[in-house]
């Protein structure tokens, strides 16, 4: 049984370094990677207290690097894109996050919810739906091995992406 290893990065340079190590580094399939990111429109104007125009620019710098990110690391592999009630986008790539969206995961507690029901313990799965919710990028593995999950969580730890919980030796 696939085993779910989750992390978040806060930029698309992020996410595809991340993983480009998860395949170079423990040998994961990149249909095995997903990644989620939610544009929350009305997060970055509240957090950054940026206007209209700098709003834009944030949402057209985040779809670039996610497009970038979809044709370097993806390409063949599933995405959407869905506008979010309230404005703001959610974009999923890979297996994983396409069938998170097509169940209708597209809030915090909807992905809290889904990653418990694959197995992830609360206080992380919560960790992880607060930062998709502020608009952090959701990477996943579905690591077929114990080898790999320990890779994965190892190499999600040295770029800082694990839930504090999580952040001990491998």
């Amino acid at each position: 049984m696939a085993k779910t290893i989750a992390g978040v990065v806060e930029k698309p340079v992020d996410a595809q370094r991340l993983i480009e190590e998860l395949v170079g580094q423990c040998l994961c399939d990149r249909a095995d990677i997903s990644v989620m990111v939610r544009d929350a429109a009305g997060w970055w104007t509240q957090q950054q207290g940026g206007n209209a125009a700098d709003l834009k620019r944030a949402i057209d710098t985040t779809a670039a690097g996610a497009k970038s990110l979809v044709d370097g690391l993806f390409e063949g592999l599933e995405a959407v894109s869905r506008a979010l009630p309230g404005g703001g986008m959610l974009r999923v790539f890979g297996s994983l996050g396409v069938a998170f969206a097509n169940a209708g995961v597209a809030t915090a507690a909807a992905l809290v919810k889904a990653l418990v029901a694959l197995g992830m313990p609360q206080p992380e799965a919560r960790f992880y739906g607060e930062a998709f919710e502020r608009g952090a990028m959701l990477v996943t593995v579905q690591a077929k091995s114990d080898k790999i999950a320990q890779c994965a969580r190892r190499v999600m730890m040295q770029h800082g992406a694990l839930a504090p919980g999580e952040r001990v030796a491998p």
